[in-house]
């Protein structure tokens, strides 16, 4: 029940941020984003401490699946965070500014090696992914830059890594559901990790495209949180496996 009321309130918490939340950032916005991004991690540890108290935390893998999803969606808050400081403070200082988005997209890019091990371990790990991510990131990047004329700069490096690990977390969930199969914790994972993806394409246009539309935003943020509490309720169905 209470992993239920975090996710209520994660969906109260969001739709009070977005209302408020404008260009020219502020601390009110910043804080319920802070509070949002806090309920998915909570959402995760509900469903760990109702994995313990029903079945006990006895396997070693379910034991660290658990503790590494909850470890990737901290990352994610600080990621999440990080790049919103940019908002929150309007920094006009270009050095200060590209140290948060490296260091947001650093926070991120750890989470998702966080979520693939942790499908990896617990659902099976199929070499096939590697080659999926790295063709599907090859296709992003050819689009985006060729298609819609998206101008990455110094940050086109590490984009490329980070879509690779996006794109491979995806793989990763659905050759997980192929293996093991489609049980509803995979599934949530699958969802969760197309929407991710999904996020950070929009968020890409918002950065590199120049289009910081409102409806863009809104967007982003649904899907990115969205994305962050489906991985969160993976833990509270994780005993589903079998």
């Amino acid at each position: 029940m209470l992993t239920y009321i975090l996710l209520v309130l994660g969906g109260l918490f969001l739709t009070l941020f977005l209302l408020f939340r404008t260009k020219e950032g502020g601390m009110l916005p910043a804080a319920l984003k802070t509070v949002t991004s806090l309920l998915f991690v909570a959402t995760a540890i509900s469903g760990a401490v109702n994995n313990y108290i029903v079945t006990g935390i006895a396997s070693v893998p379910k034991f660290t699946f658990i503790g590494l999803i909850i470890l990737g969606l901290a990352c994610g808050m600080v990621g999440d965070l990080t790049l919103d400081l940019k908002v929150t403070y309007q920094t006009t200082n270009v050095r200060h500014s590209d140290i948060y988005t490296y260091f947001g997209m650093a926070a991120f890019g750890i989470g998702h090696i966080l979520y693939i091990t942790a499908v990896a371990i617990f659902f099976g790990f199929s070499a096939w992914t590697i080659l999926i991510a790295v063709g599907a990131t090859a296709a992003i990047f050819a689009v985006s830059l060729f298609c819609l004329k998206m101008q990455f700069g110094k940050f086109l490096i590490p984009s490329i890594v980070y879509a690779l690990l996006l794109t491979l977390f995806l793989a990763c969930a659905v050759a997980g559901g192929i293996i093991t199969g489609f049980s509803l914790p995979i599934l949530l994972l699958i969802i969760g990790a197309a929407l991710f993806l999904l996020s950070d394409l929009v968020l890409s246009m918002i950065y590199f495209d120049g289009n910081d539309s409102r409806v863009l935003i809104v967007v982003n943020h649904v899907l990115y949180y969205a994305a962050q509490f489906l991985i969160a309720l993976s833990v509270y169905y994780i005993n589903m496996k079998l």
